[in-house]
């Protein structure tokens, strides 16, 4: 068993889910973010996340085609253009490191699709999740947290 650092970090713990709650009042889709953080997930091969993100388009009503073909998107048909162009800006922040960096014409795309503002938004959506999978992974986040995570439909923002 590994250390709970939901427990020995609580301080930091309360303070992401601030901007995990901040996040949800964005004015961009709900599901959308769901949807970036569960790609997201599955590039940094996060269980836990990958497990929770699934649920949690389940309670959005996405369907299982759409949560199903998310780690093959760009061969799948049933995504738009701006969920294209989120993921595609969701897994080049994610590869940073890979030393590829942003492309202009990425980053044009991005503004255009979601401006400024939700270029912005979206990008802290990807840090988010990135550190969430960086806790998740190296502690094998026990799953018995995954229920008192999930948002009901009610509590959706869409």
């Amino acid at each position: 068993m590994r250390a709970d650092y939901f427990q020995l970090i609580s301080k930091e713990i309360k303070q992401l889910s601030g901007v995990e709650a901040t996040m949800a009042s964005y004015p961009m889709s709900q599901q959308l973010l769901e949807l970036v953080k569960l790609r997201v997930s599955q590039i940094n091969g996060c269980a836990f996340c990958v497990s929770l993100h699934t649920q949690q388009l389940r309670l959005f009503g996405e369907t299982n085609e759409r949560i199903d073909l998310v780690s093959v998107w760009e061969e799948a048909p049933c995504y738009t253009e701006q969920e294209r162009i989120a993921f595609r800006w969701a897994e080049t922040l994610t590869r940073l490191a890979e030393g590829d960096g942003v492309s202009d014409e990425l980053y044009e795309a991005t503004v255009r699709e979601f401006g400024e503002e939700g270029i912005s938004r979206l990008s802290i959506a990807v840090a988010m999740i990135n550190i969430w999978n960086r806790l998740a992974v190296p502690f094998q986040t026990d799953h018995q947290y995954i229920e008192p995570l999930l948002k009901k439909p009610a509590d959706a923002i869409s």
